[in-house]
């Protein structure tokens, strides 16, 4: 229904008022080509709020039409047709403008799978002097980890318990008998 072309079709010049008719023809090449960064921002911030209010309205009207919804005015609304296509036909004038700023700003930020894939390179490239042949780190690198060896020469200064005293190598239960 709805394509990319240089004017506007009947449909949509039926379906969009004439400033939202202006903001549409805008997001259509020559003339999307012409406007600043700024103004591209400010189109696209007017397109989405036109965009979101006919949408908005177009639920309105279709609840009312099911009966799900009292009506706004002093009748239900009939249907939503007329207020769905102007949705989409802002919705698409949306998408190209923002298609064009995301154009613009190129490289800008990197998409996930560059990353992973720049990731992977520096990764395979990587050349660490303290590596062996893809073998474990040097025993004598400075930051090596030294592992849980260091643990098992400590020793438990309290009980397992968590007491202080002898009683703490008596099990809770025992210890709660003998005192009451």
């Amino acid at each position: 229904m709805m394509t990319d072309q240089t004017t506007a079709s009947q449909e949509e010049q039926r379906a969009l008022s004439q400033d939202e008719l202006e903001l549409a023809n805008q997001t259509r090449q020559p003339a999307l080509g012409r406007l600043s960064d700024k103004e591209l921002s400010d189109l696209v911030g007017l397109l989405r709020v036109r965009r979101n209010r006919a949408r908005d309205i177009a639920a309105r009207q279709g609840r009312e039409a099911r009966g799900k919804a009292g009506p706004k005015g002093t009748n239900p609304a009939a249907g939503n047709a007329g207020t769905r296509s102007k949705a989409e036909f802002l919705t698409a004038a949306l998408d190209r403008a923002t298609a064009e700023r995301e154009r613009r700003e190129g490289d800008a930020d990197p998409s996930q799978k560059d990353l992973a894939q720049k990731a992977a390179a520096l990764k395979d490239d990587a050349t660490n002097a303290m590596m062996e042949a893809g073998g474990p780190l040097h025993p004598n690198d400075p930051d090596a980890d030294p592992g849980k060896a260091g643990l098992a020469e400590t020793q438990r200064d309290a009980a397992p318990s968590g007491a202080l005293d002898h009683a703490g190598e008596l099990p809770a239960r025992e210890r709660s008998r003998e005192r009451g």
